[in-house]
């Protein structure tokens, strides 16, 4: 599709720091691929990545835009906070970041000639937006919110975000009457019905589905050869298995590590765990509590190159998180081709199936640990299976989670808001325009 002249706005844009961040610069990405002329609006906080970033010709294509004077300190605070108060914390930074957008994004539809102002992040439902009365049609999303951890994992919760979960739904509606951006948005696009739960009502019937996350598959060549260290017949090869991610404890690494216990019983194996957070030390000490801390190995964190190494060289990724709405990290361990290990819960759901891995019962921590530490010995002992199922998440990506797929499904979303924009403009009883 051609024709569109599109603005990105968001609030945070980098590939550094990965997650949603990254949503609107794959956007931008693949919409200047396709010829459509595109900018992208955001914060200055992204200025010196993104010289670094991109080419020259396309960050001419970035505005820069600053946040409400006298707010920025709230950003640096909240990384000092709790979890919880963190959240609370990062969120009014998203929604002044936005507002002083407002004026910036306004000024650039008149001047550009924008007919579609996009606004992927932020992906939560529950945080307005102040976008409203640009001048062009207005897309948001695709959000993805409304996660909850299983219900044995609740302790898990920090107790004062636990004890919020009833007020947030009426919290929504209440943010998003009084900031009514979404509400009048030409479209909202959701990743999921948990998240369309989560809207106004006057914007849930209108709201279509699209995935949130996606992989440039381009950057994930399939790995369709055995890993080094593994032979033909699976027999004498050490396994790798690999997890990538924040350690918190709600990406349930302290069950991995439990199970990852019996499979050293059974199976020569390592587990390799890329990533940093506040449960680094803990974790590192509960591996060695365990007897398998020499097969154990903390990585840290890794510029995003290295980590993609990393899970192309695996031979299995495991993803044991309790709260995870998408999982980037097992599409990209999928569009290389590896096989899945992933709690049966929230985004996984989505992303996986039996034809790219294996989902493990979450209904207890023992039940977790030992489906866990089953698939891991399974996929040990059975090369073909692993071969099977990597070349089962490459299709699954290729057909559902590929970035070009998205933006063919982006693209007809934008031609939908036209029309329908047209449709309203339309003066009483006049017929519509067919093409022929």
């Amino acid at each position: 599709m051609t024709g569109h002249r599109v603005l990105i706005v968001a609030h945070y844009a980098s590939e550094r720091g990965g997650g949603e961040g990254s949503i609107p610069l794959r956007l931008f990405g693949k919409l200047r691929e396709r010829g459509v002329e595109t900018w992208l609006l955001t914060h200055v906080s992204a200025r010196d990545e993104l010289v670094r970033l991109l080419p020259a010709a396309e960050f001419e294509r970035v505005i820069f835009a600053s946040g409400t004077h006298g707010l920025g300190p709230v950003f640096t605070l909240g990384r000092r906070l709790p979890t919880g108060l963190r959240t609370i914390a990062w969120a009014v930074t998203q929604v002044e970041r936005q507002a002083a957008m407002v004026p910036v994004a306004r000024r650039l539809v008149r001047e550009l000639a924008i007919d579609v102002v996009h606004q992927p992040i932020s992906v939560s439902p529950v945080i307005p937006s102040p976008l409203t009365r640009l001048g062009a049609r207005v897309i948001m999303g695709p959000l993805n919110g409304g996660m909850e951890l299983p219900p044995s994992f609740r302790k898990r919760d920090w107790s004062l975000y636990a004890l919020t979960k009833a007020a947030r739904p009426v919290a929504a509606a209440v943010l998003n009457g009084l900031v009514r951006g979404r509400a009048r948005a030409d479209v909202i696009l959701v990743a999921n019905d948990r998240t369309r739960a989560l809207l106004p009502r006057s914007v849930r019937k209108r709201a279509i589905e699209l995935s949130d996350i996606g992989v440039v598959l381009d950057s994930w060549p399939a790995r369709n050869e055995p890993p080094a260290g593994t032979d033909a017949s699976g027999g004498s090869g050490v396994t790798r298995f690999l997890f990538a991610g924040r350690l918190v404890e709600l990406k349930g690494v302290d069950i991995l590590i439990d199970a990852f216990a019996r499979v050293r019983d059974h199976v020569p194996a390592l587990l390799e765990i890329v990533g940093d957070g506040p449960q680094r030390a803990r974790l590192a000490g509960h591996a060695a509590r365990t007897g398998r801390g020499a097969d154990v190995c903390f990585a840290g964190w890794l510029e995003p190159g290295e980590c993609t190494r990393r899970i192309q060289a695996c031979d299995v990724y495991v993803s044991p998180s309790l709260q995870e709405a998408g999982g980037i990290a097992v599409l990209e361990a999928m569009a290389s081709a590896r096989p899945v290990i992933a709690t049966a819960w929230g985004g996984h759901l989505a992303s996986v199936d039996e034809t790219a891995g294996i989902l493990v019962d979450v209904s207890s921590r023992a039940a977790m640990v030992r489906g866990l530490a089953d698939a891991m010995v399974r996929l040990a002992r059975d090369p073909g299976l692993r071969s099977r199922l990597g070349a089962g998440g490459r299709r699954r990506v290729e057909e559902r989670f590929d970035w070009d797929v998205i933006v063919d499904r982006t693209l007809r979303v934008y031609d939908r808001a036209r029309e329908s924009r047209s449709r309203r403009a339309r003066p009483a009883g006049a017929a519509p325009r067919i093409s022929r």
